[in-house]
């Protein structure tokens, strides 16, 4: 095992922080940033790849970050504290951090009775993250997410999904044409699929959607809710009835509503 001792910020500590806080060089690079004991658990279970693994000094880590460290092939760097520090997001520093590869995910869907979800320019990180840690507990076996949305490999939103980000597929939809496409595959294999999308000014309320057959949610951006165009792809349209003093939620706290309705109706 070899280990790269940095203490400055060169060149090696420069790209690390870029691949962190840059979208155009995790895509160029097709590699991203990991930190948690979560997170990078969670990753490797799910075989993900490490690129590089960093520590401030290899005798002091704990048993479970020594063990990851002997034994993934990898680049091993030990930093100085000052420089952990500025790559940790936590208020006390991770012992261990790490840069994992961008793999190309192979779209399967093997449930017979398919939970999809799709996101509609999902802009705000921690919602994305903590919806897919929703799309993970309620059993969705895709997320795909549209338009100009926030990049799904940002730390933040990997954090805020706790693990889950490496357990549920996701695919990124590049065009109109594309998702129709995938719309029509789906309803030859699943011919009973139902495309349900979300509005406020929906009529049917949450609990009167039958959702015990194969469905393909839509959910809107935070801002601007569902584009129109998704509204003529949609068999039904429904909502969340709530108090009348409240004209919204939160999109994670809204789509995970929609998906424990979904799970609710296919248990009774």
């Amino acid at each position: 095992m070899k280990i790269l001792k940095i203490s400055k910020e060169n060149g090696i500590f420069q790209q690390i922080l870029s691949i962190k806080e840059n979208r155009n060089k995790r895509k160029v690079l097709k590699k991203f940033f990991v930190e948690g004991v979560q997170n990078i658990n969670d990753a490797l279970d799910n075989d993900w790849e490490i690129d590089s693994l960093f520590f401030t000094d290899f005798n002091n880590l704990s048993g479970w970050a020594k063990n990851i460290v002997n034994n993934n092939c990898t680049n091993n760097y030990e930093l100085t504290l000052p420089l952990m520090q500025k790559l940790s997001d936590k208020t006390d520093t991770s012992e261990l951090l790490a840069i994992f590869k961008i793999k190309e995910q192979e779209i399967t869907i093997n449930s017979k009775n398919p939970i999809l979800l799709f996101l509609d320019r999902p802009s705000k990180k921690g919602n994305f993250g903590n919806i897919i840690r929703s799309a993970d507990a309620f059993n969705v076996d895709l997320i795909l997410y549209s338009g100009h949305s926030v990049d799904i490999y940002d730390h933040e939103v990997i954090s805020a999904s706790m693990g889950s980000f490496f357990k549920v597929p996701f695919k990124f939809m590049s065009s109109n044409l594309e998702f129709e496409t995938f719309i029509k595959n789906l309803k030859i294999r699943f011919p009973n699929l139902k495309v349900v999308a979300t509005s406020l000014q929906a009529q049917k309320p949450i609990n009167k959607e039958d959702f015990t057959s194969p469905i393909l949610l839509l959910m809107g951006n935070e801002r601007a809710g569902l584009g129109k165009y998704y509204y003529e792809l949609a068999d039904s349209i429904v909502k969340i009835e709530m108090n009348k003093n409240i004209d919204s939620l939160n999109l994670a706290c809204a789509t995970s509503v929609f998906l424990y309705e979904i799970n609710r109706q296919r248990r009774i």
